[in-house]
């Protein structure tokens, strides 16, 4: 296990430094002297405020964490220092294996470590991902209609993707109205693809589906209030992550296109969900690049791209590896 993590983290570093160097260095986006001239005026605040504004959005996603646990498991509550050092280890775990949401099982490990039960730990972190999902669906459904007018080479793309992910949150929300119906639809839909090997995601599908409607229908009944307080601080947290970019474009003298560049990281968020890539390296700093090209000064837009991963990703994985190494002491 030791061994495959390591791997796992240098293979994130090392795809993560080889982008960024073509970026830097090759693309049509490399430093030159005007880059240097402008990093000469660049603002230190405002990149300290940026990595200040995800260290805050640590602490929401702690929180929420919290709000969340003490809801399932109101016999011993969870302590918010402790909530923390599980979002920061899992982290981590999120930073060196596929996709962005590789933490989970981590996160479900040590909140049962914390006093929950398996059952109520892996809830935590459903109910959680659940709302992100919500949220990223919705804000990605708007942003990829939105970005038409940003690439619009690329508009009818932009416009698909848009109109699939609201064809999917109304999926979502006719599922959670009637759940048996949505099972016929699925089983309609697997049926005409006439795939035997398919069944297995068919029936996982089933599970989930399943699995989401109990959770809602318990919310419903003991936890409104909660569901209502978690979604705002699930709302909060993305805010706060997806501000950071802006504040780095201030601090780099340009325009920080508040709303355009929320709504890139709508679409980032969707890209770095995939299973692509440790950490979702090298796919992320491409993403950041296409995304806020036509919106970012071509001198200026591989030192913004390095900025704001160092002040996301990198900060995550460095701020994760220390905390991990405190959390295997105390097991």
């Amino acid at each position: 296990m030791e061994i495959r993590k390591k791997i796992l983290l240098s293979s994130s570093i090392s795809i993560s430094i080889l982008t960024f160097v073509y970026i830097l260095i090759f693309s049509p986006y490399r430093i030159t002297s005007a880059t240097f001239v402008a990093i000469k005026t660049v603002n230190p605040l405002f990149f300290t405020a940026a990595l200040s504004m995800h260290m805050l959005a640590w602490l929401i996603w702690s929180l929420r964490q919290k709000v969340i646990s003490d809801f399932l498991d109101a016999r011993d509550d969870l302590r918010f220092s402790q909530s923390v050092k599980i979002v920061l280890a899992s982290l981590f775990a999120a930073c060196i294996t596929p996709s962005q949401f590789g933490g989970e099982p981590v996160r479900i490990y040590l909140l049962k470590r914390n006093g929950l039960t398996v059952g109520d730990s892996t809830a935590v972190v459903f109910g959680e991902r659940s709302l992100d999902f919500i949220v990223g669906m919705v804000g990605a459904a708007m942003s990829f209609i939105l970005f038409r007018t940003v690439i619009p080479g690329h508009s009818l793309f932009f416009t698909a993707m848009g109109i699939i992910l609201l064809l999917g949150v109304i999926l979502i929300a006719y599922g959670l109205a009637k759940p048996e119906k949505l099972k016929l639809l699925i089983n309609w839909l697997f049926s005409k693809l006439r795939v035997h090997k398919l069944e297995r995601i068919r029936d996982w599908l089933h599970q989930e589906l399943e699995n989401f409607h109990e959770a809602h229908k318990r919310i419903q009944r003991e936890g409104k209030r909660i569901l209502i307080i978690a979604f705002i601080l699930t709302i909060t947290f993305w805010l706060v992550e997806f501000s950071i970019p802006s504040l780095i474009l201030i601090g780099l003298g340009a325009d920080p296109f508040w709303i355009y560049s929320i709504a890139a990281q709508f679409i980032i968020l969707i890209i770095a969900a995939m299973p692509l890539s440790p950490g979702s390296s090298g796919i992320s700093e491409i993403s950041i690049t296409y995304l806020y090209h036509t919106l970012v000064g071509m001198h200026l837009l591989g030192v913004f791209t390095l900025l704001l991963r160092l002040s996301t990703y990198y900060a995550s994985m460095i701020a994760g590896a220390i905390v991990s190494m405190k959390v295997m002491t105390e097991l």
